[in-house]
């Protein structure tokens, strides 16, 4: 989620267009009105006097020199402009920048606009919430929906927080509820960074999950719907993902539930996708047929594949599955 195109893209949706207040473009003469005397010689040395009409001349001037420090203004505001954003970039200050507006000023705008569902995103007034946890205890009255999380203390990310529960929230790290975003195919970068839209299906990221579960104690739980739209859970009080260099490495355990541990065969598996195969598969790459997850030889569970294909959960087919997790 690019920090540089979130920043300027609210900034032209919050204020508009940057103008420059035009000068003065009344080009009525204020000078001597009279036509200019001035004497000149022909080449034969005779004095002749012309009549020179200085009027329109000082016209064009006029405009010539307005137009020149119009568009010189226009030049500067332009360059100031993008030096400020570059350094605020530059200098990890995105998130000061958003601190720095106004709340009631943003939540104005916004619902002038209709874009009331935005205003999720800055509920929790500027103040750095590492997980969806910590924003539902500073306000019990939180809803559920989008909101701007911190895993590592500094990056902003989107997410979908679930505050169904009584005084609690569970920040959702993987959502596949209609095949309108592709979980097959994305490469190593992709589940790294996070893909989709929180309001819809996604995947938070990698790193970010690593940020999450490596602060605290974390517990993880998977909610799937099956063909005949009966519902059932997997909880596991202890989840971890490791950081980059173990390949995103996975320790789930302690299971309980009703949809039967299928977690258990992957534990201490690495992350596999197309691009990057970990697995332990020597005759071809799981990812191929199951999608990218922390694959085995191959898997008793696989979330991340074609959703048309269905979802796997140990011979069982899973046509929504949600995985969130929640600090203990």
């Amino acid at each position: 989620m690019n920090s540089t195109v979130m920043v300027i893209a609210f900034c032209v949706f919050l204020y508009g267009d940057i103008f420059v207040t035009s000068l003065d473009t009344d080009t009525e003469d204020i000078g001597d009105p009279d036509s200019l005397s001035m004497p000149l010689i022909t080449d034969k040395g005779a004095p002749l006097v012309a009549m020179l009409d200085t009027k329109s001349i000082n016209r064009k001037m006029k405009i010539y020199i307005q137009k020149l420090m119009r568009d010189s203004v226009q030049n500067y505001e332009k360059e100031q402009t993008q030096r400020m954003f570059k350094t605020l970039l530059e200098g990890n200050s995105t998130v000061e920048f958003f601190r720095n507006i106004s709340l009631q000023e943003i939540t104005g705008v916004l619902k002038a606009k209709g874009q009331d569902h935005l205003i999720n995103l800055f509920r929790n007034e500027g103040e750095s919430k590492q997980v969806c946890g910590e924003i539902v205890k500073s306000n019990p009255k939180a809803k559920s929906g989008v909101f701007l999380i911190f895993p590592d203390k500094k990056t902003a990310v989107r997410v979908y927080c679930n505050m169904n529960t009584v005084h609690d929230g569970w920040t959702i790290i993987q959502r596949r509820i209609d095949g309108t975003v592709d979980f097959q195919r994305r490469l190593w970068k992709d589940y790294e960074n996070g893909f989709g839209n929180p309001n819809g299906e996604y995947w938070i990221g990698n790193k970010h999950i690593h940020s999450l579960t490596s602060s605290g104690k974390y517990e993880l739980k998977i909610d799937l719907t099956d063909l005949s739209n009966t519902k059932t859970y997997a909880m596991y009080a202890t989840f971890v993902v490791g950081d980059a260099a173990s390949k995103y490495k996975l320790i789930v355990g302690n299971y309980s539930g009703n949809a039967g541990d299928q977690m258990a065969y992957h534990n201490e598996m690495k992350f596999s996708t197309t691009d990057h195969d970990y697995d332990q598969y020597d005759s071809n790459s799981c990812v191929d047929t199951f999608g990218p997850w922390w694959h085995k030889n191959c898997c008793q569970s696989a979330l991340n594949k074609e959703l048309k294909n269905k979802l796997y959960w140990n011979g069982n087919t899973a046509k929504t599955s949600v995985m969130m997790i929640r600090k203990l």
